[in-house]
């Protein structure tokens, strides 16, 4: 930035002079060259200094009294140092950055980052500075900022680095060009980034991003927040819940008679049992420090058995080790319940993986400031709180005003009422196995809910409580009457944007009392049952459990050719529902519900649950508030989304009833014989002005009846270039801006032509997110192999599902998953097996990772199964079976003038050939030339002139060529029909013609199993998995069978030697001898076979892998004890080797085995 002049050098001073230098609060910005020199500075300032080169392009000054600084790394864009806090001895890695403008540049300040943070492991770690560069486009604001590589090389940085923003109050953007009008520029170049660890230390440390005096940047104060007290919110460990003696608690309290209704009963139970569960929490402590504790007299225990051999020390040692079990399982459930994480598997050491997703989660919802309507900023901790308050009580609170409302006039114009029969089901008696089912269908891990309770503690005491809750339940429904502690609900606050500075840039997310969502799915279970004939199949997206694909495939087809001016005028209208569950009107929900026909007691439950909400507000740890409701349906009720999409379909149904009324409307190209009109906030019409304007006056209309009003800065519609002449117009009509393709739609991009690379970038941006939170988590092979399965694998599935991927980015993305799975955070590391081996199945040597390529295949084979089913419940497949096929078959029809998204569906259509059968019935379906009914078809290929000749027209049906259940053909002389003749099928002329699913039923896993190249099962297989085995046991033990162990005869020039360590050196290591004839791992296996009964073959060859694969199959205990006690030995020794080799500690065959013993015990007791 160059040379300040006196007064910067001014600003620079009286900064340090007004904040105090120590470890909780310090200047954080790096000073550019102060003026002047280093001596004259301290003299006047009082201050350590340190300059980096190139003429002090950052100086680096503090405290010594308050602070001691170690500078580690000097270079000319960043000063690394250790900091440590004289007070309190605390220490933390600062690393101070001002990056250069030259992109160039900029690579070498990423390269030293890296490799830095390669080595930083459980230390506090804060980067900080003047970056030169922004993560992306929205980083800007004022002139358009193109975007570049180099956000990309940051973005990538930050994800490897394992680094993440830190909180800050003050101006978002940091740095202004000093330019007026269209030249200004504001941007955000400072920021404060640092690690995990850090946020385990200080995690309600933040930063101000303070304004600009005389520099052209904004000066960065870093501060330490005292931690705020939690106020005393109750709130229910899962883990109580195993405890001795918690059923025993929960009937003692239960136990006693409460006067009111069942509900009341129930609410001050649960109220009472309170004060006895913190109790009981209290007791427990701080479970992280009691697993370390545990640990550590366990290990006290092992050593004085190791040395004495005593009895009574064995015993100690198995009651050490029963109180580390329970200790584990305890910090374990506790969490998973805060990190809401489900994929980890019950035995695995996942604290710092649970630790940090905690961490991230809390520093995601922390609020420090708050833009108001007039534009101010609030960071005064009460104001933001009122502004929170005030927001979303004139949102959601108030005053409710009835509106009479008369939508009768719709009810002919609705596709189906509920008849007689379907509306006396849903008034059938609540039954307890209803509720039980619903009470069970909870999640236990969700988030707390007003009360404190998850639904752990209901389904753990349902043989003491379930009768009582039952009553409960079941006299809401009787009486229609709802306590309103039952309906109680906590508004938790989640970001939309990166950086939300206004209050409505946070979606509040309801969590509801376990109680009431247990009445809730009791409703949506039955509404299930009516919903489907309901709604038009144009909204099927707007059903919870159904496909979005129909949709943005169908979009997708529409918006073909849109960049062609030749074409028909063609608009498309992306609309926007501003705060649209918080804004739906109950008048106009209610008579919705009445004019479908939906019971009047059905409709008084609805009400119940809806308009009885009160609310409070979950702002940085404790709750703030409490209104009733007035208007609004809540996002985490599980009846909101059934409701939300029976207020949409009135939409719908006043588009229709103004199109029959005027004429005026013309169709979207394409859409017209299927009537299709709107696809789930998007409006397809002809690219002409009254069409258009009919759809703007029905969302004028539709706003004014159900309170949604359409949000204009953020819809957008989208013309085709053959609209020219009324394109001005039409704009000024809607008041939308402008969009242009691609957009983005349910998720996805939609596009004119072919789906490109850069339009695939949010799959790889959402797996570099992902792959950020793990990389410096030192997981082993076996847990990243995990993540890969459970997590990975199926983030590109949405995508997968509805467009066949560029095959870059199918190789972008499995170039990451190897990464991922085999490289360090470092960057070292190779592959030890090949990706195929890895992605083959389990029952074939593999781990069962699906490839991405197979995956995408089978999930858009499901579309071409549904087509050829002719699913009646598909808007998509009407309008494909409409106008793409028009009486051809997907094997025959000419896709070459279609899109590109059809083309490259039809061409992986043949992929599915080998997998279905056709079985001939009355031969009304099946056509006789283009469908696969016959051995040899279709036919048409062969015999072109075949219709011509037969007479039989191109989209004749078999009937015409069965006659009382057999076969009757023309008998032209000319046309040979020898090779039909000779190989055709049964017929089944009770049934009608059907096509079958070889496999069973059709199932992606079917699919992916015709795709994949089938390899000979391996019997060793069965060794891996089972109820008492570790995962990164198993995979050691999977590479040991594939001899891809790194032993010293694999390792190239070794210059440790090829000798084995653990026999005393005098054989070469190798798999076969570290495994079958090493003297230690004999003596391991004896000391097992003495104390735990292990049998072992013992020939001294891969015969006793075979052996033991046969010995230990199936889910008997025994046998799953045997595999999992041969997989933690394998792991073990294996251990003892490479902590031989790197670490020079050794420990004894006795210490190994009992190791190996013990492990496999904490998961059966874990488990």
């Amino acid at each position: 930035m160059g040379e300040r002049s006196n007064g910067q050098d001014d600003e620079v001073a009286s900064m340090c002079g007004q904040v105090e230098v120590n470890g909780d609060t310090c200047p954080s910005r790096p000073s550019d060259r102060v003026g002047g020199n280093e001596a004259s500075f301290i003299a006047t300032h009082g201050k350590n200094i340190h300059m980096s080169p190139a003429g002090g392009r950052i100086w680096l000054a503090w405290n010594a009294v308050e602070v001691g600084v170690e500078v580690l790394m000097v270079a000319e864009q960043f000063i690394h140092c250790r900091l440590v806090n004289k007070r309190t001895s605390s220490t933390c890695l600062i690393f101070v950055v001002y990056g250069e403008c030259d992109p160039v540049r900029h690579r070498l300040l990423w390269g030293g980052l890296q490799s830095i943070s390669a080595d930083i492991n459980d230390v506090p770690w804060c980067v900080l500075g003047d970056f030169n560069t922004v993560i992306d486009a929205s980083e800007s604001c004022g002139r358009v900022a193109e975007v570049t590589h180099a956000m990309a090389e940051f973005r990538e940085f930050i994800s490897e680095a394992a680094l993440v923003h830190l909180p800050f109050t003050g101006c978002p953007y940091t740095w202004h060009n000093c330019s007026e009008g269209n030249r200004s520029l504001w941007r955000r170049l400072d920021r404060v980034l640092v690690n995990n660890t850090w946020l385990e230390m200080w995690p309600h440390s933040s930063y101000l991003s303070a304004l600009p005096q005389t520099s052209d940047h904004s000066p960065l104060v870093l501060l330490g927040a005292e931690r705020r007290p939690e106020g005393g919110v109750f709130r229910f460990d899962n883990f109580l819940t195993t405890q001795p003696g918690f059923l025993n608690s929960v009937r003692q309290v239960w136990c006693h008679r409460i006067y009111g209704t069942k509900m009341y009963g129930v609410v001050r139970k649960l109220k009472a049992l309170k004060p006895v569960f913190r109790a009981q929490r209290k007791a427990k402590g701080d479970l992280s420090n009691n697993v370390s504790l545990a640990k550590e007299f366990l290990e006290k225990a092992q050593a004085l058995f190791d040395m004495f051999k005593e009895d009574v020390l064995l015993q100690l040692v198995q009651w050490c080790r029963t109180v580390y079990c329970r200790t584990v399982v305890m910090e374990d459930s506790m969490l998973r319940q805060r990190a809401k994480l489900s994929w980890f598997k019950h035995g695995d050491r996942c604290s710092k993986v649970f630790f940090r997703k905690i961490n991230a989660t809390r520093t995601k919802l922390r609020v420090f400031q708050i833009s108001n309507a007039a534009g101010d900023t609030l960071t005064a901790a009460d104001q933001v709180v009122a502004e929170f308050t005030s927001f979303y009580e004139s949102l959601l609170g108030g005053v409710r005003h009835h509106r009479a409302l008369n939508l009768e006039f719709l009810q002919p114009h609705l596709k189906h009422t509920l008849s007689v029969e379907e509306a006396t089901a849903l008034l059938l008696p609540i039954t307890p196995r209803e509720i039980k089912e619903a009470f069970f269908d909870i999640s236990e891990d969700s988030a707390p809910d007003p009360d404190g309770y998850t639904s752990s503690l209901f389904k753990a005491a349902w043989s003491e409580i379930g009768d009582e809750v039952c009553a409960a339940v079941t006299k809401f429904f009787v009486s229609g009457r709802l306590l309103k502690q039952i309906n109680a609900t906590l508004l938790v606050l989640i970001p939309k944007v990166q950086l939300p500075i206004r209050v409505s840039e946070f979606r509040p997310i309801a969590c509801c009392n376990v109680m009431y969502k247990a009445i809730s799915k009791i409703l949506v279970r039955r509404m299930q049952q009516v919903l489907h004939r309901l709604i038009d199949y144009s909204q099927n997206a707007f059903v919870p459990g159904s496909s979005k694909a129909d949709n943005v495939l169908l979009a997708q087809e529409l918006l073909s050719g849109y960049n062609q001016a030749r074409l028909l005028q063609r608009c498309t209208i992306k609309i926007d529902i501003q705060k649209a569950y918080d804004s739906v009107n109950w008048d106009f929900l209610l008579e919705t519900l009445k004019i479908f026909k939906f019971p009047l007691q059905f409709i008084s439950w609805v009400e119940q649950c809806v308009t009885t909400a009160a609310f409070s507000i979950a702002l940085n740890g404790q709750r703030h508030g409490f209104f009733n409701g007035s208007r609004g349906i809540r996002q985490g009720d599980p009846i909101s989304p059934y409701l939300f999409v029976l207020v949409m379909e009135m939409f719908h149904v006043l588009l229709q009833l103004r199109i029959q009324a005027e004429g005026v409307f013309h169709y979207h190209w394409k859409c017209s014989e299927l009537g299709i009109l709107n696809l789930c906030f998007a409006d397809d019409v002809a690219g002409d002005l009254s069409s258009v304007r009919m759809v703007k006056e029905v969302l004028e209309e539709f706003a004014v009846l159900s309170g949604l009003q359409v949000n204009p800065s953020k819809s957008t519609i989208i013309l085709s270039k053959a609209v020219q002449r009324e394109r001005q117009d039409i704009l000024a009509l809607v008041g939308f801006q402008e969009g242009c393709l691609p957009i983005k739609y349910l998720g996805v991009s939609l596009t004119a032509s072919r789906l490109t690379v850069a339009d695939c970038q949010p799959i790889l941006d959402r797996i570099s997110s992902r792959l950020a939170g793990w990389t410096h988590l030192n997981l082993s092979l076996a847990g990243r192999a995990q993540l890969l399965k459970s997590v990975l694998s199926s983030l590109h599935v949405y995508w997968s599902s509805i467009f066949v991927l560029p095959k870059s980015i199918i190789r972008v993305i499995e170039q990451k998953m190897r990464s991922f799975l085999w490289k360090r955070p470092s960057g070292s590391g190779f592959a030890k097996v090949s990706w195929g081996q890895v992605c083959k199945p389990k029952e074939e040597g593999g781990l069962g990772i699906r490839r991405v390529l197979h995956m995408n295949q089978a999930l858009m084979l499901k579309h071409v199964w549904r087509i050829l089913q002719e699913d009646p419940s598909s808007i998509w497949v009407a309008w494909v079976l409409r106008y793409r096929l028009r009486n051809q078959t997907v094997w025959t029809v000419n896709a070459a003038s279609a899109s590109w998204c059809w083309r490259k569906l039809v061409k992986i259509s043949c992929l599915l050939k080998e997998g279905f059968d056709y079985r001939v019935g009355d031969g009304c379906k099946f056509r006789v030339w283009t469908d696969l009914w016959h051995p040899g078809g279709p036919w048409i290929y062969k015999f072109p002139r075949g219709p011509a000749i037969t007479g039989l027209p191109a989209d004749s049906r078999l009937i015409t060529i069965i006659h009382q259940g057999q076969w009757r053909w023309p008998s032209e002389a000319d046309f040979d029909i020898q090779q039909i003749l000779a190989e055709l099928p049964a017929i089944y002329p009770q049934q009608s013609d059907v096509i079958l699913w070889k496999a069973g039923k059709f199932s992606n896993h079917s699919v992916l199993a015709l795709l994949q190249s089938a390899s000979p099962c391996v019997v060793w297989h069965q060794l891996l998995g089972g109820k008492f085995s570790l995962p990164r046991h198993d995979f050691i033990l999977w590479l040991a069978i594939l001899e891809r162990l790194s032993t010293m005869d694999r390792i190239w020039a070794s210059p440790m030697g090829n000798l084995c360590v653990l026999c005393g050196g005098s054989k070469m290591e190798s798999h076969m001898h570290l495994f079958f004839h090493c003297s230690f791992m004999k003596c391991c296996l004896a000391i097992l076979k003495r104390h735990a009964r292990f049998q072992w073959l013992n020939s001294g060859s891969q015969r006793d892998i075979l052996w033991a694969a046969r010995r230990c199959r199936g889910s008997h205990l025994l046998n799953a004890a045997s595999r999992a006690l041969l997989a933690s030995i394998v792991y073990n020794v294996w251990r003892e080797r490479n902590s031989r080799i790197f670490s020079d500690v050794a420990s004894s065959a006795e210490a190994v085995a009992f190791r190996a013993l013990e492990e496999m015990f904490n998961v059966k007791v874990s488990r």
